[in-house]
């Protein structure tokens, strides 16, 4: 038995709109990596309807509707529904894109032959609904595939050690995240009643920036320090910054650093 997801900060959407418009812009390339994997994992058909749960910028949705599917999204986020739907028509795309709620989905019993949530059901208040509604309106016979964070590594890793040094009283980014164990991901999807659950890891390297850039891309994209750079003011998010790049450069030097992650992708299958 795995313990009841406790309720996280990023579970309402106003950490996702203050980040929306960066997160959008600079993350691309990374999120990239993950649908493609995502989507080969689901390996539909041209013509296939799918669902895009908790879709922030789009970044699924977008290379699926490229590729002849027929798409449809949603976040609660109004920004992000914004900038998803801006993105679209610059590509002369289509889809059915909403505003609403990934634990109760507007759509009827069995409309999907594909369902994802990229680390958008990772922190539902409540996963069990939220996987429950994946199930629920995928047609029988057809997949889902839901990814998560893999432990930090890398520079990310770094700039969590060092914020949890500066601000020793906030226990920040230590050990693993939401869906962040594969056996306790695979008990969630089996306890909805998927089949044929795996969940593997898939691990990606960008080229990266100086640790001072990463670390000032987080600052504008990483929802947790967004809400904790705003929670805690100008002048002792000053310090806050000194104290990380002390670190990172003690570590990394100034130059140019590699960025590596690892995503765990959930593939479920409902039976029938």
């Amino acid at each position: 038995m795995t313990d009841a997801p406790k309720q996280s900060p990023l579970a309402s959407p106003e950490p996702w709109s203050l980040v929306a418009d960066d997160y959008t812009l600079e993350l691309l390339p990374m999120f990239e990596l993950f649908s493609r994997d995502a989507l080969a994992l689901a390996a539909t058909r041209p013509g296939a309807r799918l669902l895009d749960v908790a879709a922030g910028p789009g970044t699924l949705t977008l290379l699926a509707a490229q590729s002849g599917r027929s798409l449809s999204a949603i976040d609660f986020s109004p920004q992000m529904v914004v900038n998803l739907k801006r993105r679209l028509d610059g590509a002369q795309l289509g889809a059915d894109v909403r505003l609403g709620d990934g634990q109760a989905l507007p759509w009827s019993d069995g409309e999907f032959d594909a369902a994802f949530s990229m680390f958008g059901l990772m922190f539902f208040p409540d996963r069990a609904r939220g996987f429950a509604e994946l199930y629920r309106v995928l047609k029988p016979g057809g997949v889902a595939v839901v990814s998560s964070w893999a432990t930090f590594e890398g520079i990310f890793a770094s700039i969590m050690a060092a914020m949890r040094e500066v601000l020793p009283d906030i226990p920040f980014g230590a050990g693993k995240g939401p869906l962040g164990d594969p056996e306790e991901f695979a008990h969630e999807l089996q306890a909805a009643g998927f089949s044929e659950v795996k969940v593997t890891p898939h691990t990606h390297t960008l080229k990266g920036d100086t640790p001072r850039a990463v670390w000032e891309q987080s600052q504008r994209t990483t929802a947790p320090i967004v809400l904790l750079k705003k929670r805690l003011g100008d002048p002792k998010w000053a310090e806050v910054t000194a104290g990380v790049l002390e670190r990172l450069e003690a570590q990394y030097g100034a130059g140019p650093v590699d960025v590596t992650t690892t995503a765990y992708l959930g593939f479920a299958k409902k039976p029938g």
